[in-house]
């Protein structure tokens, strides 16, 4: 009884180690485009007024995707993930 416990044990242990195989890394495609830039046609009052209201209404993921489309427009916006054209100051 207790070799056979110990023989599945050791089964166990040898099964659970891993084999050191990694998964193969994906290439990435030549033809993918970055995502657009978003457009936000208001002002920067209008945006925290928005901010504000959401707010009220406990609506964060709102205010989440809101401000990416915002902060989107200003250089910081290649670290949200978009491309941004480069700008003159």
């Amino acid at each position: 009884m207790q070799t056979r416990v110990l023989w599945w044990l050791a089964l166990g242990i040898l099964l659970a180690i891993p084999a050191g195989a990694k998964p193969m890394p994906e290439e990435a495609d030549p033809y993918t485009q970055p995502p657009a830039m978003p457009y936000w046609p208001f002002s920067t009052s209008d945006f925290w007024n928005y901010v504000q209201y959401f707010q009220t209404q406990g609506a964060y993921p709102q205010i989440e995707d809101m401000a990416r489309t915002f902060f989107a427009h200003f250089p910081l916006g290649s670290t949200l993930g978009f491309h941004v054209p480069y700008q003159e100051d």
